[in-house]
């Protein structure tokens, strides 16, 4: 009340009040101002330290370092067996309380020297104490909340020991064995990260004896060793699984989302595949499922940054720990090699991955699989036994290790790429780091190899010694772009290919293997498409895809592509394999998006598509033809995804370029090595689709209709003719399989209407895209009853669809290169017979002539099929009409020619049929109309003066059985053709076709004299040559 009413004197006697001044007159002092400064600092001590026992004398500042110094003794000397750490727990708690608010004012001068006096007395005593002693006294302390200051000097302290580190560490880090995703044992980890980051006398200490061997690097012995028929040893068990389960990094990196089988039993239940919240995921909304995927990316995420400061403490504190920590990771990636191989393929051997997942599938499903191995829990166990046995790391293992790849990758800006070095991997003495990748095939021939080699000794990269701290971002590269294929590759095709495809496959056959594979594709998920995950593999792409670009170029413009350098000789054909591995399974499948997503939004496109471009263009640079076609096609899908993508192909400096390359490529697929089971070459016409595609979106614009232009008239008329061969051909042959196999399906339904062959019996095995049609006999299948060719064997709809479809596409690029480079075409007189003879008077003879009777169908089942013989006779008049308005009288010659597929009547028709269907403008069908009636008159004048000729033998082309008029001799086989006829032949596959040995169309031996003969022949029989007579 006297307080309220503004009583003076109660206001005196509790002190001024904080929230207003003081008013005039009134006297304010302070709290202790009563009392003498001797009492206030012995008083604010002895609240601070809180002594067990009031001390004898009064503390001040001066003399409290003794009171530390006898009160410690005495607490040491109180219980032996723990003095020392009570006696720094004593300290360490005057030193945080000397640091809390409420406890001593944060103004008063003593706290300064109160913390220096804890520390002289704390380092005193550590100093002074024994090895054991100190161990203890650390490891205690370590569990208490010791201030930061003062727990990194003791352990500097304890550290000068030289028996203190290794026990100290061996203690912390012992207890992460066995850590996992649902305990990542962070108060543990966090004690072992302290003790590292206090000095780096304990990261020298890690990587030496006795924690090298303990608990760093165990050492290792293989256990399991494998031998041919001839008792040979032939691989031997690697060390991966070993460090994974053995060792301290290996510890660290343990926590996954995957590898639930390796837990046991009865521990599965704290595993994320095993835990009741990814049960039942075919009842789980969308929302439930991203729900768990970002919880699990937050504990991944943490543990894997865990990981990165662990590493980043070892690398930073000198040359040995760096060099250790850089051993144990090329220990644990050469270890994981077998996981980047086609062959170990489930169950008998441990990668679910190879053939697209498929084999996984038909395993699961064939009636002869042991019971066993019917469950997909337990080919996932056998897997976990594999890695065990052959020694290579788990999927989550390797995930989360090529995660600590990129994060060391990160600092490497994109604009040092060109500071990278080609010749790393070549040099002796980085096997423990790049394993087989020090063998592996380059882009080199051996020659240039070897020269690559002596170019090398003049890189200050390729001759420093290992240890050397320059080496340090050329090692982390190779090693990370190593770590994409045996580490990163296996597991996204695993979840990628088999998990998901086993999922769509069983979601109505077994819901159980249905909900394990879909869980396991979820689980991975999290990890691969993780945002930052994400960043930082687009980081290490975009870097890899402007290095390769940089080394192409060899110091040059990548485009057009310059000899390449020993530089580009020097690198394995691996690293480029990967890349174009991991784009085109990280690319979107399900929608086009105006803008780059996921991995593509960190990629600079210019030096992805000019590496591409390069690659494509040059088999100096890459020999591979199924390389160079899969370029191409990772190129078309970024930019039919990516608009913004696809506008850099009308930008420089693929504008002035892109035509070229795609003509290149075209060719070089040619001669793409080919499946077993690929008998109608289907993957070399599907490599060649992109790039029609390509050509049917570039020749849109005007620009690159000019550049093909002037490529097809100037240094690239003999490529082009060869591309022009070869579509003629593919043209062909995918129109004859299409119709061959139409054939074959009506001829199969109609002896089944009339009983004549029985159905083919149903197979235990069937392929995803459905049951085949063909036959099984008995002499096809082994004793288990399995089909020894269901790959090859074929759907009949399916196929001839298929086939229709790459003849429409095919047939479409013909008609854009006729239609824009109709001139050129008909110079190369060669390319225009086989153009008009093989091509469309045959078509026209099936479309329209006598053989269309035998595919004959309802529209409803050419619609099915994707057959259009409307849209096909089309493009074979407007290409007439093309090639004739170059010049007519060669083309009518050449067509005079044509015994085999040539008929007025059928030619005949084909107006009829244009007309009936109106399939061209009035102009055109007259002009179509007039050339037909045209061909007709002519070829009677040509075949009438055939026929009064008696032409000797030695003027006929051995090969068509025609006159020739420009005779040639092959150097190897001696025969004698026509040049066209030769020519066609080297196009198409370079090599004397009686010989088949290589030869070149300037290997020819001309035949002057007989060429002459022929000619003089001619001009006396009235008969025409191609190219008209020499005496004309």
């Amino acid at each position: 009340a006297q307080a309220l009413a503004g009583s003076r004197p109660l206001l005196g006697a509790w002190g001024p009040c904080m929230k207003r001044p003081p008013t005039e007159g009134e006297d304010v002092q302070p709290m202790d101002a009563k009392r003498p400064k001797e009492e206030v600092e012995h008083a604010l001590l002895v609240k601070v330290l809180q002594p067990s026992q009031p001390p004898k004398d009064k503390l001040s500042v001066a003399s409290v370092g003794q009171f530390l110094e006898d009160e410690a003794n005495r607490l040491a000397k109180a219980q032996p067996a723990k003095g020392l750490e009570e006696a720094l727990q004593f300290l360490a708690r005057g030193w945080r309380r000397s640091e809390e608010g409420g406890v001593v004012p944060s103004t008063w001068g003593g706290i300064q020297p109160l913390q220096e006096a804890i520390l002289t007395t704390g380092l005193t005593m550590m100093v002074s104490a024994s090895t054991e002693d100190k161990v203890k006294a650390l490891t205690g302390l370590m569990d208490s909340p010791v201030p930061a200051r003062l727990m990194n000097e003791l352990l500097s302290a304890a550290a000068e020991d030289e028996g203190v580190p290794a026990r100290l560490l061996i203690g912390v880090a012992t207890p992460l064995k066995g850590r996992h995703l649902n305990d990542p044992r962070g108060p543990q980890f966090n004690k072992l990260l302290r003790v590292l980051r206090a000095s780096k006398t304990y990261a020298s200490a890690l990587v030496q004896p006795p924690c090298l061997e303990e608990v760093f690097k165990p050492v290792f012995e293989p256990k399991f060793v494998w031998r041919n028929r001839k008792k040979e040893v032939i691989a031997k068990q690697r060390p991966g699984h070993h460090l994974q389960t053995r060792s301290l990094l290996g510890w660290v990196l343990s926590p996954t989302a995957l590898d639930g089988a390796c837990m046991p039993p009865s521990m599965a239940h704290l595993s994320e595949a095993g835990s009741s919240e990814w049960a039942d995921l075919h009842r789980a909304t969308r929302q439930r499922v991203d729900n768990l995927q970002r919880g699990t990316q937050l504990k991944l995420t943490a543990v894997q940054g865990q990981a990165a400061e662990l590493v980043d403490v070892l690398l930073r504190a000198g040359d040995a720990p760096r060099f250790c920590a850089l051993q144990w990771l090329g220990a644990m990636l050469t270890s994981a090699e077998p996981r980047g191989k086609q062959g170990y393929v489930a169950p008998e051997g441990f990668n679910f991955w190879p053939q697209h997942g498929n084999h996984v599938i038909d395993v699961l499903n064939h009636d002869q699989t042991p019971p066993f191995e019917k469950s997909l829990k337990n080919l996932l166990l056998l897997q976990a036994l594999h890695a065990k046995m052959h020694g290579f790391p788990t999927s989550g293992a390797a995930l989360n290790m090529m995660t600590l790849l990129l994060h060391l990758c990160k600092p490497i800006k994109p604009d040092q790429a060109a500071s990278l070095s080609a010749y790393y991997p070549m040099r002796q003495d980085v096997e423990d780091l790049m394993g087989n990748w020090t063998k592996e095939a380059r882009f080199g021939e051996k020659a240039q190899e070897e020269l690559a080699r002596e170019v090398a000794k003049q890189d200050p990269i390729f001759t420093c010694p290992p240890s050397d701290k320059s080496l340090f971002k050329n090692q982390i590269f190779w090693m990370a772009c190593k770590g994409i294929g045996v580490l990163l590759l296996p597991v996204i095709k695993e979840a990628f290919y088999c998990f998901q495809g086993i999922a769509g496959h069983f979601v109505e056959k077994d819901r159980n293997t249905a909900d394990t594979a879909w869980r396991e594709y979820l689980l991975a998920e999290s990890s691969l498409k993780e945002p930052a995950f994400m960043e930082r593999l687009g980081h290490l792409v975009d870097l890899t895809f402007r290095f390769l670009c940089h080394v192409a170029a060899g110091g040059q413009k990548a485009l057009p592509p310059p000899a390449p350098s020993s530089e580009w000789h020097a690198l394995p054909s691996t690293i480029l394999e990967n890349v174009l591995d991991l784009c085109d399974l990280y690319r979107e499948r399900r929608k086009v998006s105006s803008i780059p997503t996921g991995l593509f939004v960190h990629l600079d496109p210019t030096p992805v598509l000019t590496t591409l471009c390069v690659v494509m263009a040059s088999d100096d640079h890459v020999r591979d033809p199924s390389l160079r076609g899969r370029s191409v096609k990772l190129l078309h899908r970024l930019c039919m995804g990516f608009p913004s993508w696809q506008e850099k192909l009308n930008q420089e400096p693929l504008l002035k370029h892109l035509i070229p390359c795609l003509i290149n490529v075209f060719i070089a697929v040619e001669k793409a090595i080919m499946s077993y089971y690929d008998l109608s070459y289907r993957y070399k016409y599907e490599l060649r689709v992109p790039v029609m595609e390509l050509f049917d979106l570039t020749l849109q614009h005007q620009e690159h209709r000019k550049v093909l232009d002037e490529f097809v008239r100037g240094p690239g008329n003999d490529r082009f003719l060869k591309l022009l061969t070869q579509l003629i051909n593919d043209s062909n042959s995918q129109t004859e399989e299409a119709i061959r196999t139409v054939k074959e399906w009506h001829k199969s339904q109609a002896d089944e209407a009339a009983g004549v062959v029985p159905q083919p019996p149903q197979q235990p095995q069937q392929q995803p895209g459905g049951q085949h049609d063909e036959q099984v006999l008995d002499d096809d299948q082994t004793d288990g009853g399995e089909d020894v060719y269901r790959r090859s064997r074929m759907n009949y709809k399916e196929h001839a669809k298929k086939y229709f479809e790459l003849a429409s596409r095919t047939w479409k690029t013909l008609w854009l290169l006729c239609r824009h480079c109709a001139p050129v075409i008909v110079e190369g007189r060669t390319s225009l017979e086989q153009l008009l003879h093989t091509s469309l008077d045959a078509q026209l003879y099936f479309l329209v002539g006598p053989e269309m009777k035998s595919i004959k169908s309802s529209p409803q089942e050419y619609d099915e099929l994707g057959f259009d013989p409307k849209g096909l006779v089309k493009q074979i008049a407007e290409i007439y009409l093309f090639l004739a308005r170059v010049n007519r009288e060669e083309v009518a010659r050449i067509v005079a020619k044509d015994e085999r597929y040539y008929s007025s009547t059928t030619f005949s028709k084909a107006v009829s049929f244009v007309r009936k269907y109106s399939l061209l403008a009035d102009s055109q069908l007259a002009e179509f109309e007039a050339l037909v009636k045209e061909l007709g008159e002519r070829v009677s004048q040509q075949r009438a003066a055939f026929d009064e000729a008696d032409i000797p033998a030695e003027y006929l082309c051995e090969m068509m059985a025609d006159i020739m008029s420009d005779p040639v001799q092959f150097p190897q086989s001696k025969k004698i053709v026509d040049r066209w006829v030769a020519v066609r032949q080297i196009m198409g596959a370079d090599r004397d076709p009686y010989s088949n040995t290589p030869v070149k169309v300037e290997d020819l031996i001309p035949l002057t004299k007989l060429k002459e003969e022929i000619h003089r022949f001619a001009k006396d029989k009235g008969i025409a040559l191609e190219g008209g007579n020499m005496f004309d």
